[in-house]
């Protein structure tokens, strides 16, 4: 067997599992359980993707192109200029965050003033 990944993470070292998988190329993760028992074990525990000798360099192949794909962004991921903006007035402004903050902080003195006078009598 040999060490064709080492994953960042159990998810990244599953994803690349199921793309060698999808490639008919058999693929064993190692040390995957590890990663739960952090707190026992040396924290730099490695999650690795191993194939057979004979599968190394279909598998290479694989990871190259998993490594080295640009990601996608869809429609529902457009940049925040493309979203639509809010109404006028809709959002928070520094005028309404100090009258905000000062109504919480007048609230509170004069609740606590009258728990006070209360707790006098």
């Amino acid at each position: 067997m040999i060490i064709i990944y080492r994953a960042a993470n159990i998810a990244d070292a599953h994803l690349i599992r199921q793309l060698l998988e999808a490639e008919a190329i058999p693929a064993f993760i190692q040390g995957e359980y590890l990663q739960g028992a952090v707190g026992e074990l040396p924290a730099n525990t490695e999650i690795l993707v191993h194939v057979a000798d004979e599968n190394a360099d279909a598998a290479r192949v694989v990871v190259d192109e998993w490594e080295s794909a640009e990601p996608v962004v869809t429609e529902d991921e457009a940049l925040p200029e493309a979203l639509p903006q809010r109404a006028a007035g809709g959002g928070y402004s520094l005028a309404k965050g100090i009258v905000l903050f000062l109504m919480v902080v007048i609230g509170g003195a004069l609740a606590m003033s009258l728990v006070y006078r209360y707790a006098q009598g």
